[in-house]
Order: C-alpha cells, then structure tokens, then sequence
C-alpha cells in the first residue's frame, strides 16, 4: 500500500514538473525592451533582449527599413573560394540579403545567392552555397569551378535601418540568450521609432521608441531628407540653365 501511494506521489509530482516546464517554455519569447521608452537625441537607452541564440553576436539598429544596394563591391578569395566581403551597411534585416556574382567577363555565368533567413545563402546552381552575418555585413560565398585569376563583380541588395546603434565594443548574448546594452540615440526627429536587434543565426525582435525634444522636425525624416536634397540639386540645376540661357542673349 505504501509502495502505490509513494509511486502516484512521484508521478503527480513529476507530471506537475512537466506542466511548469511547458508553461515557462510557452512564456519564454524572443523579445527586447527599452528604458526609458522615449528620450532625447543623445540620450543613453537600456536595451535588453530575450531568447535570441545562445553566445551569439548581435547588432542593434534603430529607425525605419530602408532597401540598400552595393555595387562593385571589394572582395578576396581564390580558388573555388570561399570568396568573400563586407556590406557598406548593417545591420541586415534577416531573409532580405542577395548576393550576385557577374563572372561573365572571364566568359563565366551570372549567378545569385539568396538569403534563407539563417544566415545562409543558396546559390542559384548545385553544390554552391554561401552565407552572410547580420550584424557585421560579412558575406562569403563557394564556386564549383577554380575562378584563380577571373575576373568577378559582386553586388548586393539589403535591407538595413536608419541608424546602426550597435555599441562599439561589439555586443554578444549569453548562454541564456540574453543581453543588456546601452545604446545612444542618433539625431533623429521627433516621433516614434523602432528598435531593432538582430542575431548572426537570423533572430530578430523590435520594439518602438519615441524622440523628442529633438532640433530636426518630424518632417524631416530620412526619406524626407533625401528627397529634398534631391529636389534642391534639380532647382539648383534649372537656375543655373536659366542664367546660362540669359548670358547667352
């Protein structure tokens, strides 16, 4: 009789174990959080995450995405490689990155590597693979063929953020996943931003952040920036016709 009771003992309490592990599971989310949420330009924020991959690096960016191409870019390798590079931006939205290789100068064909979102990249023909770091911008990249001595062109097309904020001595989560950091805030207008942090294994969690107090009106947002720039070069330009045309009489 003792026997029975102390068996059902054990096995309520071990099925009470199972329940509290899948509850704490459940509610283990990968996620970041800010303090303060909003604050000035210059401001130094908290930023701590949760659940991204164990002893892994990661990068911080803050504001909006914004669709990034590079051309012509710098690159190392021989042999069938690993050829590799580096991004003129990051941090690099997980799934958005590809990579394109011209060889068609040595009389080689035009070939693309796309992004998994895990921080692999698939060539577009068997048995050549690659793979990109989010938070550095490194990609790399095998052949199937010994391209010593050919001529290559890469490109890439990405989406970044606004700002990399992340802290200059690199920042790597623990074993847990977890990270605590300090970041700056650049000199964005006022308004609501997110804040983005991103694993090299392709994890990523945003929150918002609200500015204020800042010299740069909300108007003024990046996109916002760039096109008035562009529109002072054309209004600058169509003067500058006007009185060549005036010489000219």
């Amino acid at each position: 009789m003792r026997r029975k009771v102390y068996t059902t003992t054990i096995m309520v309490f071990m099925m009470i174990a199972m329940l509290l592990a899948t509850v704490l599971v459940a509610n283990a989310v990968l996620e970041i959080v800010v303090n303060p949420t909003s604050g000035m330009p210059f401001d130094s924020v908290e930023v701590t995450g949760t659940e991204f991959a164990a002893s892994n690096p990661i990068g911080i960016g803050i504001g909006v995405e914004v669709g990034t191409t590079d051309e012509d870019m710098s690159w190392a390798g021989t042999g069938v490689g690993p050829y590799y590079g580096k991004t003129s931006w990051w941090p690099i939205k997980p799934g958005s990155f590809v990579l394109e290789v011209d060889t068609t100068m040595s009389g080689g064909i035009l070939s693309t590597y796309t992004d998994n979102g895990d921080g692999t990249l698939s060539g577009s023909f068997e048995g050549a693979y690659g793979d990109v770091n989010y938070t550095t911008g490194e990609w790399s990249r095998t052949s199937t063929v010994d391209l010593t001595g050919n001529m290559q062109n890469y490109s890439a097309t990405y989406i970044r953020y606004e700002w990399n904020v992340t802290p200059a001595e690199g920042l790597t989560s623990g074993l847990d996943g977890a990270f605590t950091t300090n970041i700056t805030v650049p000199e964005l207008g006022n308004g609501t931003v997110p804040i983005t942090a991103i694993d090299e294994e392709g994890n990523f969690a945003a929150t918002d952040f609200t500015v204020y107090g800042s010299a740069i009106p909300e108007i003024f947002s990046f996109g916002a920036v760039i096109l008035l720039s562009s529109v002072a070069v054309i209004i600058a330009t169509f003067g500058f016709r006007k009185r060549i045309k005036i010489w000219k009489k």
